[in-house]
Formats: C-alpha cells, sequence, structure tokens
C-alpha cells in the first residue's frame, strides 16, 4: 500500500540503533515526538474533542521499570536493589489518555527519581502551554526536593506520596485526636453510592487464613488530617496530609492487637482541595502501572535488543512514538473508550484488517470487508483525518 519494494530485514533495526552514540543523538529523537505530540494537542484544543481544552488539569504521572537483562554484555546495565542485572528506566506518562511524555534509561543501581527533575523540566513548559495547569504525582521515590522544586518553578502542583522520617512521625504523633477526620477510600464511596450490580463473593482467602491459624492484617478503619510543613530545600512551607490507618492483626483464633499506621500525601495544591480530594488525587496514579505493563506486553517496548546502552535509549524512544501514535489516532478520531484499551484489542480491531489492495490505473483501491465489526469506526476517522 505505501510503494515498498521489499521489508527491511530484522537485522536493519540493530544496525539502525548502533548510529546512535550520543545523548544528543537520543535527544534529537525525543524533540521530533515532542514536536508531534504537542501538535496533536493543539489539534485537540482546537477542535475541543474528548472535552481536552485549556482549562483542564494535566496529570503528569512518574514512576520507574525495572527491566530484567540476561545479557551479560549490556553496556550500562548494573544490579537492582534487589540483586537483578537491568535497566531501570524512568516513565513520565500523562494521566487519563496514557500518553507517554518521557522515558528516560538508566542503570538498574539508579533511582528512578535521580533523573526526575530534569524531566519535569523538559516536559512540564510543553504541558503547561496546553493546559492550564500540571499536578506531579509520584509515589515516596519522589519525595526529593528537586523534584518538588522542579514542579514549582514551572508552576506547577505537586502531589507525591511522602516517606515517614523521624521528624515527620513525631509530628504526626503530636497530632490532636479531634483534628482526625474520618476517611473512606474512593473505591467504597462509589460503591456504596449506587445500586449493586453483583453481589460481593465471600473472602475465601481470610476464611482459609483463619481455618489454618495464619496471622492475618485487616483495616479496621482510616482517618485523614493535615498539617503545615517544609520540606528540606523548600523555601516555602506546602501540606502534609496524613493518611491514619487502624490495623487488626488477627491469628484466626481472635485479634491479638491494633495498631495505626500513617500514610503521608506532600502537596502545594490549594486549600480548595480538601484532603480527602488530595488522597484520590494522588492515589489515582496507580493507573500508570497499567501503562508500564501494556508499554512491555503490548509493543514489547522494553525488550532492550541491542547490546549499547544509547542504542536501548533509542529503542525506548521508538517505542515511545509507537506507542503515543495509538493514543493519539483514538483521542482525535475514534471513539473515546478506545483510549483506554489495552495495546493488543487496538491492534486487532483497527491494525490487523482483512482487506483486498486493488491497483486500478493510477489509483490504489483499497476494500474493506463488510462483515468487520468496527467499520464504520474506520471510515468515519478516516473522513476526519484527510480533512
Amino acid at each position: 500500500m505505501v510503494g515498498a519494494c521489499r521489508i527491511p530485514d530484522p537485522t536493519t533495526a540493530g544496525d539502525f540503533l548502533r548510529r546512535f552514540r550520543t545523548v544528543h543523538d537520543v535527544e534529537q529523537l525525543s524533540g521530533v515526538t515532542d514536536e508531534i505530540q504537542e501538535a496533536v494537542w493543539s489539534k485537540l484544543s482546537r477542535h475541543g474533542r474528548r472535552g481536552r481544552k485549556k482549562h483542564e488539569l494535566a496529570l503528569v504521572d512518574l514512576d520507574g521499570h525495572i527491566k530484567p537483562l540476561y545479557g551479560v554484555q549490556k553496556e550500562g546495565a548494573d544490579f537492582s536493589y534487589d540483586g537483578r542485572w537491568s535497566y531501570q528506566p524512568l516513565v513520565v506518562s500523562l494521566g487519563g489518555s496514557g500518553e507517554c511524555l518521557k522515558v528516560v534509561n538508566q542503570p538498574g543501581s539508579a533511582r528512578p527519581s535521580d533523573a526526575a527533575a530534569k524531566a519535569l523540566e523538559e516536559v512540564l513548559p510543553p504541558v503547561r502551554r496546553h493546559f492550564r495547569n500540571a499536578i506531579v504525582r509520584g509515589d515516596t521515590d519522589f519525595d526529593r526536593s528537586d523534584v518538588y522544586n522542579a514542579a514549582i518553578e514551572a508552576g506547577a502542583y505537586f502531589a507525591i506520596g511522602g516517606r515517614l522520617y523521624p521528624n515527620r512521625a513525631a509530628m504526626v504523633e503530636a497530632i490532636a485526636e479531634q483534628n482526625w477526620k474520618p476517611f473512606v477510600p474512593r473505591a467504597e464511596r462509589e460503591e456504596g453510592s449506587g445500586p449493586s450490580r453483583h453481589v460481593r463473593t465471600p473472602n475465601y482467602r481470610r476464611q482459609k487464613a483463619a481455618s489454618r491459624g495464619f496471622r492475618t492484617l485487616r483495616t479496621v478503619k482510616q482517618w485523614v488530617s493535615e498539617i503545615a510543613y517544609r520540606p528540606a530545600g523548600l523555601s516555602s512551607a506546602c501540606r502534609m496530609i496524613v493518611r491514619r490507618i487502624l490495623i487488626e492483626e488477627n491469628d484466626g483464633q481472635g485479634a491479638l492487637f491494633e495498631h495505626f499506621r500513617y500514610r503521608l500525601v506532600l502537596t502545594n495544591l490549594p486549600r480548595s482541595y480538601t484532603p480527602r480530594q488530595v488522597v484520590d488525587i494522588t492515589y489515582q496514579r496507580c493507573d500508570q502501572e497499567n501503562v508500564i505493563e501494556q508499554f512491555g506486553q503490548g509493543i514489547a517496548g522494553w525488550r532492550m535488543p541491542v547490546a549499547e546502552f544509547m542504542g536501548n535509549s533509542a529503542w525506548l524512544q521508538i517505542a515511545r512514538l509507537a506507542w503515543n501514535l495509538g493514543k493519539w489516532i483514538a483521542q482525535i478520531a475514534l471513539p473515546s473508550e478506545v483510549v483506554r484499551w489495552e495495546w493488543k484489542r487496538f491492534r486487532r480491531h483497527f491494525v490487523y484488517i482483512a482487506a483486498k489492495v486493488l491497483k486500478t490505473g493510477r489509483r490504489l483501491v483499497v476494500r474493506l470487508a463488510g462483515s468487520h465489526r468496527f467499520l464504520p469506526d474506520i471510515l468515519t476517522p478516516h473522513a476526519r483525518l484527510q480533512t
């Protein structure tokens, strides 16, 4: 269909990747994807599809991924915290749409947060040009002053899980009892707000553990509170949201004892966001795990096919472009539900399509099978993309 006289040999991929020898080469490839991404965002804002407008908040999620390696000659690899010979890339994605904003390859011994500040300095300015504001989200590994300062300097918000250092633990213990407000997790609130569509099945694991006398932990109740706190390296104080969890330990014969656990969230979101809303926003970032999993299982983005570190870094940029192409097409032309599809389903419905390709004179005619389930959803986006 594209007029190619032959299909390139698979070994061509390795030859191509080995031509990326410096960091500048990889950054140039990443910059091309960034330009296309901004063009797509401009098109979405202009047409107003999918609710993408200037007044919305962008959710910028940070996380790392350990990619175990089985070759001993992988340049730049190192042992991770759990002893695996690996790379540990940093993934920066856009919550909701699942677009990959940036991916940075690192040795296995590096922390994902080591590259987070520089990545935010590059990602947040274009995000701010197309969104009213942004919220940077991450787990406790990103509880660092350089990450906070990168978000503040870009004029963005942050909501990041905090580590329970001794000084923070002392502040939490000093919170008066009347300042704790009851907290119900978002899943339980949504479940109780409407009619149940199915009957909850019994917890067989808990029943089996009780019959065998195993020790189990059960969340009894939760509370939430807030205190002012200035992390080291920040010029002004921010909000520290504290979630207190009452844990009951059981050995099958009855409750042994109860104890509290604490979870922290550091944020500079305005006071209009209640502590409960801040907790909800922060923990919705866990959806990024699905992006990371599909990035590897759907398009083989974690393959790392060559021995050179820069070549594998270039592979990640190519995988990022392939991943985003599906997300961009889904946002611009396809039904809104397609954005949340797994890559395998997207590929089977909109990529692997039975068709006849006919050459008549100087024209190329593609005839699609009328029995295809999503044929109307293919023809309509095709006409839209032509305009």
